[in-house]
Parts: structure tokens; C-alpha cells; sequence
């Protein structure tokens, strides 16, 4: 006789049982988990029968806030003080008063709110009321694992978020908020605020903010250019505007991207700006700046607001440009550059505008730029008869190459490519690529050094 999959039961009568299981049936009670004799599941969080602990004001000394101590109830702002460590226990629950939150803004002070996955966190408002946020700026930390944070976002000054962070407003930018497994629901405005060059810690990750947003403040995540590089695996739907905002913010006294930075596919589109005539600048600008490299991966899509422009160096001039972009598409995943109008169309944006001398570190693939066009304000040269130099894509001086190939130019008030510069006649960025209701030219026809202009100019094509 053969058994299998059998649990053999000593009852104190002396009698035993055989009992056959499935393969795929749990072991009976008593039986053991698997990997280890006697292992069990994690237990949960029983209930509390030490709280209510009510906290006010500065935290002067170390603290731990003890899951047997809950409800933790802030009645009043909780600030940590320099070299003070705030630390809250699995399966701790934190209630907030109107107008309160928890801050960690001095050098050497941290909040640990570290649950697991069965013993979470959770940070609510008491009795439904509005409370602020939990707020870190440079040199403070948090770190924050299996935490919920519910009904937050009382202050306006912090975008009515629950969860902020500021830098010191310099490269690279401070790693002041690593959140793992943390979910935002239901705060007033943006769900979480990284501001004045901060970022998500190293090893942040499953990121969930839902239910979040308000007319002022409508995207799930707010962000300045520096943090772009840091944004975790998540999910960033659920809320009143599934996108990304990306502040014109700047670091080191001068705008733009100042670190090289990786933009990847994060199930919603980024958003650019929220003014018209922001500028999304790639490297801090001007001759002898060091090289910014923004590289973006493949599924990505950007919006942005009317009259904005993505600069790939902000000055024009004859030297190198101080940034470069890599924008990697696929066939199956390319990435977009278009408006982030309620109804899109021709001149919304200003398109790709390439300053200085274009680095050799350019390249785009299977990328698509539409409803570009917008005034540029510029006057460049060229040998067409031209009244404007808007474009989907623009350049002051010439490329070593046509880094742009297998990408689409569409819905374009005015120009696909102006070559607005004085020297080759190359590279050509037609063949490769494809231009759909553009209104101008394909590409425009740059001056050649040492030879005249056709005279008359001729229109477009070149002729």
C-alpha cells in the first residue's frame, strides 16, 4: 500500500486518524506551515488597551510611539527637534486634529514609521477632521513602510498634500523620503509634494496615492526636475487629474534639470508646468555649464500647458549646449510630446527648442511631437521665404547629425524642423521620419557658409 499526502493525528484516546489531502490543500490546523516545523503567518495587530496618548509640541528626546499606546492623538503640531528620533511601532495608529501634523526639518531628526505588511500604520484624521501633513525637509529624514496616510492635506502652502518634502534647493538633490508600500487616499490636494530639489530615498517603492486632488491642486504627485529620476513603481490613479506634475522649479540659483536623470513609464502621463510660458530646461544653462542628460525611457508621455517649451539648453549661442536629451521610443511604446489642452491643437506648445551647439549625446526614436508650434518670439536664419520660425522641433545651431529618426511630426502650426542656423547645409531630419498636417515647411533651409541665399528666397520645399 502506497499513501501520499498524508497527516497521521494522535488523539490522547490513543487513536489514530489517516487523513489523504490534496496536493493543493493547506496543512490542517496544528500541522505546520510550510518551510519550517511549527512556522506560522505573521499575526496581526491586536487591539490596544493603553491609549489614548495624546502629543503636543516639540519632541525634545527620543520616542517611540507603541502600538499598545494607541490611538497616538496629536493635538498640536508635532515639530521633532535636531538629533530627535521619532519612531512608530507596527501597528500604531495615529489620529490628527484639524491644523496639526508631524514635522522633521532639523539636522539629525527622523520620523521611522516602519509596519509590515500585517502590521501596518496608519495616519488618519480624528473624528473625520482635516489635518495637515506629514512634512520632512533637508537635513531631516523619514522613512515610512506599509503606511497608510488618510484625509490629510490641510495645509495650502504645502499644496494641501499629506505627505511633503523640501531640499535645500540644490544638486544632487536630498534624499529625504524613502516610502515603501505606502498608500495616500483621500488627501485635499496633491497626495505627495517634492519640492526645492528633494527626492524619494534609494529603495522606495509601491507608492499608492487614490481618491486625491482638488481643483487647485488636482495630480496625485507634485514635483520639481530634480526628483524626476527618483519617482517609485506605483500606482497613481484614482484621483481627479491621473497625471504627474512637473514644477518649473530649478536648483543652485538657475532653472532646469541639473542632474542626469532617467524619466520612466509610470502608468500616467507627466504633466509640464502650471503657467503658461514655463520653460522645462534640460542643464543649468550657458557656456561652460557641465552636461545634464535627460534620458527617457520607452511608453512615456508628456503634456504641456499652453505656451510652454521643452528647452534642451535655454541659451543660444555658439557654444556647447549644457544638456542633451535621449528619448528612446519603441514602435510599440514611443514616446509623446503634446499639449495638455482640453481640446489640443496646432501652436498649444512651443516644441523642442535645441540651444547652443546640440551635443552629440542626442538622440530620439520613434518619438512623436504634436500640437507644437507655439510663438517662439525668435527671428533665425534662414534661405526660405519666412515670415516665422515656429517649429515642432528648433535649432539655433547645427547638429553634428540627424539624431532624430523613425519619429513622427503631426498637427504643427508652423515649421516640423527649423534649421535656424549659419553652416552646413545638413544633416537632414525629412528622411526618416514623417511630417502630418504641419503648415509650414518639413524642415526649413539653414544659410550655408560662404554661399549667398537663392534670391528670391524660395518657399517651402526648399526648391
Amino acid at each position: 500500500m502506497v499513501l501520499r499526502n498524508v497527516v497521521v493525528t494522535l488523539t490522547a484516546a490513543g487513536v489514530m486518524f489517516l487523513v489523504a489531502c490534496d496536493p493543493g490543500d493547506p496543512p490542517p490546523a496544528g500541522a505546520g506551515a510550510a518551510g519550517g516545523a511549527g512556522g506560522s503567518a505573521e499575526p496581526g495587530c491586536p487591539a490596544p488597551s493603553g491609549g489614548p496618548t495624546v502629543h503636543s509640541g516639540d519632541v525634545s528626546d527620543n520616542e517611540t510611539w507603541t502600538a499598545e499606546g494607541s490611538p497616538h492623538v496629536v493635538s498640536f503640531p508635532v515639530r521633532l527637534r535636531p538629533g530627535v528620533t521619532l519612531t512608530i511601532e507596527p501597528c500604531a495608529e495615529v489620529l490628527l486634529e484639524e491644523d496639526t501634523g508631524i514635522s522633521a526639518m532639523d539636522e539629525g531628526a527622523e520620523l521611522k514609521a516602519e509596519g509590515t505588511e500585517a502590521r501596518p500604520i496608519t495616519f488618519r484624521g480624528s473624528e473625520g477632521a482635516r489635518w495637515n501633513d506629514v512634512h520632512v525637509a533637508w537635513p531631516g529624514k523619514a522613512t515610512l513602510r506599509h503606511v497608510t496616510l488618510e484625509g490629510g492635506g490641510g495645509d495650502r502652502f504645502h499644496a494641501n498634500a499629506a505627505l511633503s518634502a523640501y531640499g535645500g534647493s540644490v544638486t544632487p538633490a536630498a534624499p529625504v523620503l524613502l516610502v515603501d508600500h505606502v498608500t495616500v487616499r483621500g488627501s485635499l490636494g496633491a497626495g505627495v509634494l517634492l519640492l526645492r530639489a528633494s527626492a524619494f530615498a534609494e529603495g522606495s517603492t509601491d507608492l499608492v496615492i487614490t481618491e486625491s486632488g482638488s481643483e487647485e491642486h488636482p495630480y496625485p504627485l507634485e514635483l520639481g526636475e530634480q526628483a524626476l529620476g527618483s519617482i517609485p513603481v506605483g500606482v497613481y490613479t484614482g484621483n481627479r487629474r491621473d497625471e504627474i506634475l512637473i514644477q518649473d522649479e530649478g536648483a543652485n540659483q538657475t532653472s532646469g534639470l541639473q542632474q542626469d536623470t532617467t524619466l520612466r513609464d509610470r502608468g500616467v502621463p507627466y504633466h509640464f508646468g502650471d503657467w503658461r510660458d514655463a520653460r522645462f530646461n534640460i542643464g543649468g544653462g550657458g557656456e561652460g555649464a557641465p552636461l545634464t542628460t535627460l534620458t527617457i525611457e520607452p511608453g512615456v508621455t508628456i503634456r504641456f500647458e499652453p505656451g510652454n517649451f521643452m528647452q534642451i539648453e535655454h541659451f543660444t549661442g555658439d557654444f556647447a549646449a549644457s544638456g542633451a536629451l535621449r528619448a528612446l521610443g519603441t514602435p510599440e511604446k514611443p514616446i509623446v510630446f503634446t499639449s495638455a489642452a482640453e481640446a489640443p491643437a496646432p501652436g498649444d506648445w512651443g516644441g523642442l527648442w535645441f540651444g547652443g551647439i546640440p551635443r552629440d549625446e542626442n538622440v530620439l526614436e520613434n518619438v512623436i511631437v504634436e500640437y507644437a508650434g507655439y510663438d517662439c518670439g525668435c527671428i533665425l536664419l534662414s534661405c526660405n521665404d519666412l515670415t516665422t520660425f515656429n517649429g515642432a522641433v528648433i535649432f539655433s545651431q547645427a547638429p553634428s547629425s540627424a539624431f532624430i529618426q523613425g519619429s513622427t511630426f503631426r498637427h504643427v502650426a508652423g515649421h516640423g524642423v527649423t534649421r535656424g542656423w549659419n553652416g552646413t547645409a545638413g544633416p537632414d531630419f525629412v528622411s526618416g521620419n514623417t511630417f502630418e498636417d504641419v503648415s509650414g515647411c518639413e524642415q526649413t533651409r539653414p544659410w550655408v557658409e560662404g554661399q549667398p541665399c537663392p534670391d528670391p528666397k524660395p518657399p517651402c520645399p526648399e526648391g
